[in-house]
């Protein structure tokens, strides 16, 4: 688990709610779709922090803030690696609004600055602790089509079956 806050530029606040609107009404504009060992990745705008009332002092914040969480089935390292190889484009144009982001061109300082950056997690929930986003995905992709096999079963003789059967097997071994 991850959680990062920048401090944003002017105009980053207005840059980001554009971006994070077009982005919800086009979820395929994302580009994360390469990134199998995320479990959850959200980035906010943060233009106030809460009040609870005494003794807590009312705060203001300077300036708004980029929070970034993630949670994530890897190590820190490849991950962020995937992040400058795989989505780096993606990931510049939200953390370029950020005083400081030092780009996606380097693995060692993108990981520097998110290291230096990051706060410690204080809550951290999963419904499968110990599967990975690709097992999980692997299992839908096994069930889906096992959907098919059974109405396979059940309309086709058993010669062509076994083909059927066969064929889901090469496709599907690597997730069984």
């Amino acid at each position: 688990m991850i959680t990062v806050l920048t401090a944003l530029k002017p105009l980053g606040a207005s840059w980001l709610r554009v971006l994070f609107a077009l982005t919800r009404r086009l979820p395929g504009l994302t580009g994360l779709g390469p990134l199998e060992s995320v479990h959850f990745i959200r980035w906010s705008v943060v233009g106030s922090l809460p009040y609870d009332g005494p003794p807590q002092v009312r705060e203001r914040l300077p300036h708004r803030l980029l929070l970034w969480e993630t949670v994530y089935s890897a190590p820190t390292e490849p991950y962020v690696e995937t992040f400058v190889y795989g989505v780096g484009d993606k990931v510049r144009k939200i953390w370029c609004t950020s005083h400081g982001f030092p780009g996606t061109r380097s693995v060692t300082g993108l990981a520097g600055y998110i290291g230096e950056l990051s706060v410690a997690g204080a809550h951290c929930w999963s419904a499968h602790p110990a599967a990975t986003v690709r097992t999980i995905l692997s299992a839908l992709d096994v069930a889906r089509e096992h959907r098919y096999l059974v109405r396979a079963a059940r309309t086709t003789g058993p010669a062509e079956f076994a083909v059927v059967y066969r064929g889901f097997l090469a496709r599907r071994q690597g997730d069984l």
